[in-house]
């Protein structure tokens, strides 16, 4: 069967794209690469036969070929076929997410040696400003939709190689490692705590989330968001945890930990309008999971020798106390 087969005509049409926009990502200086051959043929367009890079593709790499991008990657072919699955379903109702382009074939990306390619449009656009109150109520409310509508996708099968947070393995995963760390007291405590909340957490609603929704993978233009990108950590797992760092982006004050209640409570309001599914009992203690997971992948990068921002490690280690 072809890979993530659809004859959606408006696939090829979006002007987005869900893996980056150059507005959003620094550029790596001015380095082209040859892209892989056959595009032009596999999907009937016009595009130059070397890409500009651009930062971010943590598995693989990420090329901007006049108005397309190209991302190929080092991954197993069903994981990237569950995402585009993904994808295709969630925009068919909603323009902030963009779906991969279509083959001539029908199929989503193809098989480069090792490497699995795909397409997506490029979209010009700017990350979320956590500042920008315009976006305060848009933001929730379209996560809310979000999460309404992945409620409704047939596919109950898990990601794989992508689990949820209950069935990660919190020693050593893909995005930390518990031995490498250093343990300050309110990191053992958290991570104590929470990892047993965790195994033992209420039977909170599951289903497809985006599982990387920071402002950054946000894309606004002209006042609206134009697309959320970046799906490389979608899975099925809690949109409760979703909605607990949308609160915490939306009433957060720069550069603190501090949140504005009201902000943070308008935010739940307008998510649940919407028709989110993520549970608001345990709000507190998901932004503490979220800050928790935030510092051991920025410790575990410290620990690797790999860039890391001192200042943000430090302001996310009292919030884990904060948010108890």
């Amino acid at each position: 069967m072809a890979p993530s087969s659809r004859t959606k005509p408006w696939s090829r049409t979006r002007i987005a794209s869900s893996a980056i926009t150059l507005s959003v990502v620094a550029m790596l200086g001015p380095s082209l690469e040859p892209l892989p051959e056959g595009i032009a043929e596999r999907y009937g367009i016009a595009i130059p036969t070397v890409g500009e890079r651009l930062a971010g593709g943590s598995t693989g790499s990420l090329l901007r070929a006049g108005s397309v991008v190209v991302r190929a990657e080092h991954a197993d072919p069903q994981n990237v076929r569950w995402e585009h699955e993904l994808l295709f379903f969630l925009a068919e109702e909603s323009e902030a997410v963009i779906a991969p382009l279509l083959q001539r074939d029908g199929s989503s990306f193809f098989l480069d040696g090792d490497r699995v390619v795909s397409v997506f449009p490029f979209v010009d656009g700017e990350s979320l400003k956590l500042g920008d109150k315009s976006l305060r109520r848009t933001w929730p409310t379209l996560i809310g939709r979000l999460h309404r509508r992945a409620q409704a996708w047939p596919v109950q099968t898990p990601r794989p190689g992508v689990p949820g947070f209950r069935d990660r393995d919190w020693e050593h995963n893909d995005w930390w490692d518990w031995d490498a760390v250093e343990k300050a007291p309110a990191l053992i405590r958290a991570y104590e705590e929470l990892r047993e909340w965790v195994a033992h957490a209420p039977p909170l609603t599951v289903c497809a989330i985006h599982g990387d929704l920071h402002p950054a993978n946000v894309l606004t233009r002209d006042g609206r968001i134009a697309g959320i990108i970046d799906w490389h950590y979608a899975r099925r797992d809690w949109p409760a945890f979703e909605l607990a760092c949308v609160a915490w982006d939306v009433s957060r004050r720069p550069n603190t930990i501090v949140l504005d209640d009201v902000v943070m409570e308008r935010a739940v309001t307008d998510y649940i309008a919407a028709g989110g599914p993520g549970e608001p009992e345990h709000l507190r203690t998901l932004m503490r999971l979220r800050a928790l997971a935030a510092l051991l992948f920025s410790l575990t990068r410290a620990a690797r020798g790999l860039s890391s921002n001192p200042a943000f490690i430090n302001m996310l280690l009292p919030a884990l106390d904060a948010f108890a």
